[in-house]
């Protein structure tokens, strides 16, 4: 079951053009229908508006999947349109338990608790906590965490991944710039843009591991064909960049599984 986190300051707005009933923070001036997509007007009519100490502002900087045009959004914000090409941005926020299939594809976060089971497309989100066993890609596009017992059968794509202390995840593959294990991972191939990091008590083993630079802490664990040597990286951090690189550094091995 997939929830929206969160359900303060928000409205419900209706569509009039298909009658489709969503939730939108109190503050957001404009959305898109998310079942016909027409643009949605939320400004209240002048006279109207209540007195706020404090108004909000756009805080939260988002980059467009379709486009890759970035704009300031407000926080609380559920949904926005793009302003370069008109797209409709999810920007709601995750918590997966039990058992779910929904696509996952948003510009918030998901995370992904203990005992939970993901059958389904690609998850796209800006962080994504995991706590479970996920049969499907997942790509961040800040961080990916493995928390606790973490399992994905798909490869792994993030600026940044992290193994936490006391955990056991696995994954097909793993692309980031930095790559962190506090706890135990297990990969068929790792690629490491930046450097990796394997932290007192941590372990990796991986069939096998790129990385410029490896820094090892106490009693750390590292077993595998392991390659260091200089990585290209790329001139913007995307997810795109970071496979189209390692697809390139490596185009005898399938690096990724899907």
């Amino acid at each position: 079951m997939t929830d929206p986190k969160g359900a303060i300051d928000r409205k419900k707005v209706r569509c009039p053009r298909c009658g489709h009933e969503q939730w939108e923070s109190v503050a957001a001036l404009s959305t898109i229908c998310r079942n016909c997509q027409e643009y949605l007007s939320l400004a209240p009519k002048r006279g109207t508006e209540p007195f706020r100490k404090g108004r909000p502002v756009r805080d939260r900087f988002v980059r467009c999947p379709y486009c890759g045009a970035g704009q300031w959004v407000y926080s609380s914000a559920l949904s926005s349109g793009c302003i370069a090409c008109g797209k409709n941005l999810n920007l709601v926020s995750y918590q997966v338990r039990g058992k779910a299939w929904a696509r996952l594809k948003t510009l918030g976060d998901v995370e992904f608790h203990p005992g939970c089971e993901y059958h389904g497309p690609r998850i796209e989100a800006r962080q994504v906590r995991i706590s479970g066993r996920i049969d499907a890609e997942v790509r961040g596009s800040q961080t990916v965490q493995f928390r606790k017992q973490g399992e994905v059968k798909g490869g792994v794509v993030a600026p940044d991944v992290e193994v936490c202390s006391r955990t056991s995840a696995s994954s097909a593959a793993i692309v980031s710039c930095t790559l962190r294990v506090a706890g135990r991972l297990e990969s068929d191939r790792v690629v490491a843009l930046r450097g990796l990091e394997v932290e007192d008590g941590g372990s990796l083993r991986a069939e096998r591991i790129l990385a410029p630079q490896i820094r090892m802490i106490g009693r750390a664990s590292l077993l595998g064909k392991v390659e260091v040597r200089p990585l290209p990286e790329p001139p913007e951090v995307s997810l795109p960049a970071l496979e189209e690189i390692a697809r390139r550094i490596a185009p005898e091995e399938p690096l990724f599984g899907w």
